[in-house]
């Protein structure tokens, strides 16, 4: 999983603000920042929970390796 670099947020009258998300990306004032129509899913409030919650869990060490996809689908098993 990528790890977070900032959040993205949606303030009055539809302004966004980058945040610490800005210093990451070559984008300056009054430029204009594309989402393609394939890629609107990522920033659905759904979707941005669930990124929210996968780092906590890797944060706070809630996470799994598996050596193959069989041992992985074991370990669900259980």
């Amino acid at each position: 999983m990528a790890r977070v670099i900032g959040n993205i947020m949606v303030q009055k009258r539809g302004i966004v603000s980058l945040g610490l998300l800005k210093e990451h990306m070559p984008l300056n004032d009054g430029d204009i920042f594309q989402v393609e129509a394939e890629q609107a899913w990522f920033w659905t409030k759904e979707w941005q929970e669930g990124e929210i919650e996968a780092g906590e869990d890797k944060a706070a060490g809630r996470i799994k390796s598996f050596e193959s996809v069989e041992s992985l689908l074991e370990d669900l098993d259980k």
